[in-house]
């Protein structure tokens, strides 16, 4: 299920926290583990809260405390990233977006050699 709304770069952290989780998580477990970031508990519980709402993350219940887990999985949100940022910047155009790449220098030999063997698999 793809989320209903953009997920910003902070609930986007938020996620990757609970994409490595072994399961649904707590807002003190998700503190602990962004420890290196500025964030107060407060602030993880708006993010969470954000998220929720935007369909990228659900919570189960247990007594008082929430545990959250991921609704979208890494795949989906990045294909979704990749997606909108190919229709923004580089007017829907996949091949806008490497020639760019490559243009630049981005592309590494060894990529371009990886790039070239998947089309030639596919």
């Amino acid at each position: 299920m793809p989320a209903k709304k953009k997920i910003t770069e902070s609930e986007y952290e938020i996620l990757k926290v609970l994409w490595n989780a072994d399961g649904p998580m707590n807002t003190q477990s998700i503190t602990e583990s962004l420890s290196g970031t500025a964030w107060q508990r407060t602030t993880i519980a708006t993010l969470l809260t954000r998220l929720c709402e935007k369909g990228g993350a659900a919570f189960e219940s247990r007594g008082r405390t929430h545990y959250y887990y991921p609704l979208i999985s890494e795949d989906e949100y990045k294909l979704n990233a990749t997606k909108s940022l190919i229709g923004r910047v580089f007017g829907g155009s996949v091949k806008n977006l490497v020639a760019a790449l490559y243009d630049n220098n981005e592309m590494t030999d060894e990529e371009i050699k990886e790039i070239k063997e998947m089309f030639e698999l596919g």
